[in-house]
């Protein structure tokens, strides 16, 4: 039977970029790069005639930049865009408005004809515009928008909270703006999310984050203490791990499963403090991150929670979790946040009885 391949347009001004992005993904035997575009204009031309399964998108181009063209691109013909940012905080900040606008996905532009990690960028190109090229677009619901809360109580100090870990790759940026701004922010529930970014993209999630709401959201850095009613996001480009007392470390150890933070690193790290108190969450995302953690979690009386297949960008976190038989409740994103709720409240009517 033969495969139909995936057709790729490659927008971005750059010839280097445009040259490099096409000859790593004409090395897939799933993908084709069907045309180029050197502009959003040309882009948006592009689509309409070549009518390509996925879009890697430049964010800076002149005539029509990436933020506007990708606007453009979901409201007249929703197709799935990989943003192709260069790392700076203005590449970065304006890649969570594309996350935003409905991009599935970003990655850090390359640079240097022959550069280190060449190799390594390549295969992660190609992953991340395989996995967009299958992704449904009518699951890419519109980015919900809100205004920052007052917010109310007092932070929890000391241990008396739950800890639920949020696990996430492909298309978690935006479940995350869908579920964060509807979580309490109270004082026996705090949050860390394990997010598989690009280096030096986790700081504007946490800014998107937080605007939105009424949790007190930021990046974590060295020796930061967990509380509760806030969130911590995994630093990009490095593990985040608790240690004996309970406290943040920033690592850089070796990735696991080729991402780094990792999900399983930060949630088998959290279990001999926290234990019971843990409640483990995988949202969509590619690969099998996070499966190791929940096992661990479940196994220490905590409680682990999928989003279903009905709603995930990319089923494969979750699913690897779900088939390996760890996952006490398996919800779409819709529900993600009442079934939170739910488990945070029955912990601490345990300890009430206890």
């Amino acid at each position: 039977m033969v495969v139909m391949k995936k057709r790729v347009l490659v927008v971005d001004d750059s010839v280097f970029a445009r040259k490099i992005v096409s000859d790593i993904l004409s090395l897939s035997p799933d993908l084709e790069v069907v045309g180029t575009a050197v502009n959003g204009r040309e882009a948006l031309d592009k689509v309409e005639q070549l009518k390509p399964d996925v879009v890697t998108m430049d964010v800076e181009m002149p005539v029509l930049n990436g933020i506007e063209a990708l606007k453009k691109l979901m409201e007249d013909r929703p197709t799935p865009v990989v943003m192709v940012s260069s790392l700076t905080a203005r590449g970065a900040r304006e890649s969570m408005v594309a996350l935003g606008l409905g991009a599935v996905d970003v990655m850090v532009k390359p640079h240097g004809s022959h550069s280190i990690g060449l190799d390594m960028y390549g295969e992660e190109l190609i992953a991340k515009v395989v996995a967009a090229a299958g992704v449904n677009m009518s699951r890419i619901a519109p980015a919900v928008r809100y205004k920052k809360l007052t917010r109310h109580g007092a932070h929890g100090g000391g241990l008396n909270f739950n800890v639920v870990i949020i696990g996430s790759s492909t298309g978690g940026p935006r479940a995350l703006r869908s579920i964060v701004p509807e979580l309490p922010a109270d004082e026996h529930t705090a949050y860390v999310v394990v997010q598989h970014l690009p280096k030096g993209f986790s700081g504007p999630l946490a800014e998107d984050l937080n605007r939105l709401s009424e949790l007190e959201v930021r990046e974590c850095s060295q020796d930061d203490e967990l509380r509760g009613g806030e969130m911590l996001i995994a630093r990009s480009g490095y593990h985040c791990i608790f240690d004996d007392m309970g406290k943040v470390r920033v690592t850089t150890d070796p990735p696991v499963w080729g991402v780094r933070p990792s999900v399983d690193v930060t949630m088998i790290s959290a279990v001999p403090y926290f234990g019971s108190r843990l409640i483990g969450v995988l949202l969509t995302g590619m690969g099998r991150d996070g499966a190791e953690g929940m096992r661990l979690i479940k196994k220490a009386g905590g409680a682990t929670i999928a989003e279903h297949k009905s709603s995930c960008v990319v089923y494969g976190m979750p699913r690897v979790a779900i088939e390996s038989g760890i996952v006490d409740t398996v919800v779409p994103l819709g529900n993600m946040v009442d079934t939170i709720i739910t488990y945070t409240e029955k912990i601490a009517h345990k300890k009430i009885i206890r």
